[in-house]
């Protein structure tokens, strides 16, 4: 698919090392390495670690009113995007409650809620596809990470970016929208994930101009 090149061409450098506050992780390095046991053991134990992980995924989805299938294309565009697919999970059942053909009052469009901007942008051909949806979903999500990396909180200035549009840091914090979109997301996140550490940051201060104007 298009989309798929564009954005693994404008999605070079990875900065998952970089997100200090966050639980997020590629899953192959929480594995333990065997480089002297056999390729075919290893293949086996690899093929089990899947299959538990996407039973895992499938129990979250069904339990927040999914289909359990869903969980497969979850699983794919978190290993293809280096995302916690605990985290699109969550993303997806606060933007659509796993519904593909949700669409908003402004043109966004299913199980990830993509505006026309990032449907164009990306090449998906069809936006009510739950696998096609979710794997630019993902892509998206990963560019908002790649963009928001260098600053404290970068996994809420993502999330909030996603849901609200990009804009600067001062923007994303100060906005309440975002800061409600995220609360839910986080909070279905560290219900369901392995390390729940993720939190909100605290709100700016209000300035003294701010302060006597309320």
């Amino acid at each position: 698919m298009i989309w798929h090149g564009l954005i693994c061409f404008s999605l070079s450098s990875v900065i998952m090392t970089s997100w200090n506050e966050t639980a997020l992780s590629r899953p192959e390095l929480s594995r333990p390495r065997a480089s002297f046991v056999s390729l075919e053991v290893r293949r086996s134990v690899e093929d089990h670690l899947r299959l538990r992980e996407l039973e895992k995924l499938e129990a979250i989805v069904a339990s927040l009113g999914g289909k359990p299938h869903y969980a497969k294309s979850l699983l794919e565009a978190g290993r293809e995007f280096q995302i916690d697919p605990v985290l699109l999970t969550s993303l997806t059942f606060v933007e659509s409650s796993f519904r593909p053909n949700a669409a908003s009052g402004r043109g966004a469009k299913g199980m990830m809620q993509l505006r026309p901007i990032v449907l164009e942008v990306l090449g998906v051909t069809d936006p009510w596809d739950p696998h096609e949806n979710i794997m630019a979903g993902a892509a998206y999500l990963r560019h908002c990470f790649e963009r928001y990396g260098k600053y404290k909180h970068s996994t809420y200035l993502a999330l909030a970016a996603y849901n609200v549009g990009p804009a600067p840091q001062e923007k994303l914090l100060e906005s309440e929208p975002a800061r409600r979109f995220v609360g839910k997301v986080l909070q279905i996140y560290n219900r369901h994930a392995d390390k729940p550490i993720l939190v909100m940051p605290r709100p700016p201060r209000l300035t003294s101009a701010s302060a006597r104007n309320s």
